[in-house]
């Protein structure tokens, strides 16, 4: 059977239904919520196809089939990491630019789900600021890739073929469903876990369910599964999972009927079908301008913005699909030239991590502002710092000695002020407590967050049985929501014997990271700011958490007071010329020090004194 006979219109219309699903996702996610699925939908329709090519008539050497793959997907990758790696030069600062170079060697790795499993953690690089996350799935069809045919190949001959398939398939869905509880991460990004996707469309084609005839009924349904799942499903679900059977059997149903009404007028038609052969290039192309644009415009890009990044996407994709991906499809004569090509973007990409980034390409003023970074911070990595809410604390977090006792309870921006609280608590003889939780505000009923209940209600435990003579709450508060539920958490401190609980405010509140506004202001003025107005929180929430302070009759301290001016100028360099914070929201370690020359007396006043 050649290879224009077994083309089917409809899969890549089916293509083209994923690819919008994904592309509305990542472009508008209230629009879409669940449209992620377009990705399980990518794995069936690639399972189903890689098994079709390899058990055909005659079969095929798995030499040519790897060619076809090289073929296929190495040039078009090879260009968008290149663009990729080139826009990132001009706009990422050293520490961003670095983690993109450490995403290419992983992508000409094959292995990009993988890195993306060693990049979990409160600090990980945002998912908006990462231009190649999106490669997370081609790692894993490029793995399928390397084994599938082998293990093909080792059960060409057995009467059980079927049987093993089947057996795979539940293995690793039963995997998806007990991770997805425990190890969402795992769930998501491990080939494990994802390899019954892949396996449900190999099971189609080595079992030979398309129908030929009818199916207008299990089509329809197949469609309404996918589309169902984009609109019902969200990111807050543990997904794959279970959850990851509709999707994946919607994509089933619409593969096995490909004469279905709705294959042959809707999947088949010429703009479905021309989209469909458009996808890999857009796939590949749309993530990373939308993450710039993101990036450029502090990550709040308007409607028009979005949509031209997304039309800049498809004309891309349109150009490399017609003279990048054609012309190289069947010529054979290129395996070994593309092969060194993707290798030595791959050299590319760990000059650039060896490099630290390339910080040199900015001035000499501002290389020290463009490679700070919140790694710095020992107060992250340690086991008072829990990198999963929920885990637990132990009494070690709390100093030994015999000394008065203060107690900083909150999220990470705890963590951030901790390194020079414990400067200033060895200074006024104090000893000195740390319970810190990424994203937990200390308050003893979370809600909803079952992890951050949790973690407080066992630091809560141990404070009371420390008796602390003071306890500092600091957190990016949610304000109205926290203010209701703080006023419990500080009546029980009290009953538990805390003689002095202070609230510290929220810190200003920068729209983009503060070393990009920072090297933005230098950029048009060509002077280092000391201060900056634009692009930073106001007062309000400042002035809100004073009033229930004097409320509640506990100490407030306002670190906008100490770090901005009446006008709401903000401080963004020390005097020593250290960046005041690392991101958005988190000190660094200089703008803590100097936060706490300021405020340590008022925090280690205990009670009663003057």
């Amino acid at each position: 059977m050649t290879p224009s006979e077994n083309y089917r219109p409809d899969i890549d219309g089916l293509r083209a239904v994923s690819i919008l699903l994904v592309v509305l996702y990542h472009a508008h996610p209230w629009m879409l919520p669940g449209g992620f699925v377009g990705v399980d939908v990518f794995f069936v329709i690639s399972g189903f196809l890689i098994t079709r090519i390899l058990l055909s008539p005659g079969g095929m050497p798995i030499s040519t089939f790897y060619a076809r793959r090289i073929r296929r997907i190495f040039p078009a990758l090879i260009v968008v990491l290149l663009v990729t790696a080139a826009i990132g030069w001009v706009i990422l600062l050293p520490p961003q630019f670095r983690l993109l170079g450490e995403n290419v060697v992983a992508s000409v790795l094959f292995a990009s789900n993988l890195f993306q499993l060693g990049q979990l953690g409160y600090f990980a690089p945002l998912a908006a600021e990462n231009p190649l996350l999106h490669l997370w799935s081609l790692g894993v069809e490029e793995q399928f890739y390397i084994f599938w045919p082998l293990a093909l190949g080792l059960m060409t001959r057995s009467p059980r073929r079927r049987l093993y398939i089947l057996g795979a398939i539940v293995l690793s869905l039963a995997a998806s469903a007990v991770l997805v509880v425990r190890y969402p991460d795992w769930a998501f990004y491990a080939p494990v876990p994802r390899a019954w996707e892949l396996l449900i469309g190999g099971l189609l084609a080595e079992a030979n369910l398309v129908r030929k005839s009818g199916g207008h009924l299990l089509g329809g349904i197949g469609l309404g599964a996918i589309a169902a799942s984009a609109l019902l499903f969200d990111r807050a679900m543990p997904f794959p999972g279970l959850l990851a059977l509709l999707p994946v059997v919607g994509a089933a149903l619409v593969i096995v009927s490909p004469n279905a009404v709705t294959n042959r007028l809707l999947l088949s038609s010429r703009p479905a079908v021309l989209l469909g052969l458009i996808s890999y290039p857009l796939y590949l192309w749309h993530w990373p301008l939308l993450t710039y644009l993101g990036i450029i415009r502090h990550g709040v890009p308007n409607f028009l913005e979005i949509w031209g990044a997304i039309l800049t996407a498809t004309v891309l994709s349109i150009l490399t699909f017609r003279f990048i991906e054609l012309p190289m499809r069947n010529r054979g004569n290129l395996v070994q030239s593309l092969s060194i090509a993707l290798c030595s973007v791959g050299v590319i990409g760990a000059a650039i991590v060896l490099s630290a980034g390339v910080p040199w390409r900015f001035p000499q003023e501002l290389q020290a502002v463009a490679s700070v970074s919140t790694d710095d911070n020992p107060a992250f990595r340690d086991r008072c710092f829990l990198e999963a809410p929920g885990s637990g604390f132990d009494a070690g977090c709390i100093g030994p000695g015999d000394g008065p006792l203060l107690v900083l309870w909150g999220d990470s921006n705890s963590a951030a002020l901790y390194p020079a609280l414990a400067q200033a608590a060895e200074h006024a003889s104090f000893r000195v407590g740390r319970f810190t939780a990424p994203g937990c505000a200390p308050i003893l009923d979370a809600g909803p967050n079952a992890g951050c209940t949790a973690s407080n209600g066992k630091a809560f435990g141990l404070i009371a049985a420390a008796r602390p003579d003071i306890v500092v709450l600091h957190a990016m508060w949610g304000f109205d929501n926290d203010l209701k539920k703080l006023g419990g958490t500080v009546t029980a401190l009290r009953n538990a014997g805390v003689l002095r609980v202070v609230i510290v405010g929220p810190p200003p509140v920068w729209k983009r990271t503060l070393p990009h506004a920072i090297i933005n202001h230098y950029r048009f003025s060509h002077e280092l700011p000391d201060r900056l107005g634009s692009g930073v929180s106001g007062p309000a929430e400042d002035e809100l958490m004073a009033g229930f302070a004097r409320s509640a009759g506990i100490g407030y301290v306002s670190l906008r007071k100490v770090l901005c001016d009446i006008r709401q100028e903000c401080l963004v360099r020390t005097p020593e010329r250290e960046v005041i914070a690392t991101d958005t929201i988190h000190l660094s370690q200089g703008g803590a020090r100097l936060v706490l020359g300021v405020i340590g007396g008022e925090l280690f006043r205990t009670a009663g004194a003057p």
